[in-house]
């Protein structure tokens, strides 16, 4: 399978330096959304490929950008300590503990305003990003189920429509729906297209 990962990145790479691929040309109108899936026990391959790419020529000659959700996440909680004088992570787990694993979720959506089309993950990704560049978003896998990928793409794609993105996705996707850790259904997604 490792292989099979190889082979995806090779490819991957092939497409970062086509010009209509950085700018989103010959998609029917579409926005450049794209999503690498893979298998979950693969997931230390595919973050070694990243850091590979990103450390590489190729970064700096197609300008690529790299968001790990995750990070971007507990940067965006910790960051609510500048606006309520205290560190939002002891609160976070004292609610879990309290109230369960649903009722945490529920709040950490509601603090990065997930149900907003310009969600602070969006805002904090857009304001980073030179007028052209590539995307990758990784880190899903850190953070499910408490951040859903469906729910960033379908957010983001309002609001980033210029950059191509790839978004790295432990699990399946068939051009319809999303199948995280390749079990559970996701949700429906079918605006991106799938990295071969």
């Amino acid at each position: 399978m490792t292989e099979d990962i190889n082979l995806r990145f090779s490819h991957l790479k092939e497409k970062m330096v086509d010009p209509k691929f950085q700018h989103n040309e010959g998609l029917s109108n579409e926005v450049g959304y794209w999503i690498f899936d893979y298998p979950a026990d693969q997931e230390l391959e595919v973050r070694k490929q990243i850091a590979k790419i990103s450390d590489s020529p190729l970064a700096s000659r197609v300008n690529l950008r790299v968001f790990d959700i995750y990070d971007v996440m507990m940067k965006l909680l910790r960051k609510q300590e500048e606006y309520t004088g205290a560190d939002p992570i002891p609160i976070l787990e004292n609610i879990e503990k309290k109230q369960g694993f649903d009722v945490l979720i529920e709040q950490i959506n509601n603090i990065l305003e997930m149900s907003e089309n310009n969600n602070l993950i969006v805002q904090y990704i857009q304001s980073r990003l030179p007028e052209q560049c590539i995307v990758f978003l990784d880190g899903l896998g850190k953070v499910y189920p408490i951040i859903r990928a469906h729910k960033i793409l379908n957010t983001m794609h309002q609001v980033l429509d210029k950059n191509p993105v790839v978004m790295f996705y432990p699990g399946n996707y068939d051009e319809m729906s999303l199948r995280a850790f390749g079990e559970v259904k996701d949700q429906n997604y079918y605006r991106a297209f799938r990295i071969d």
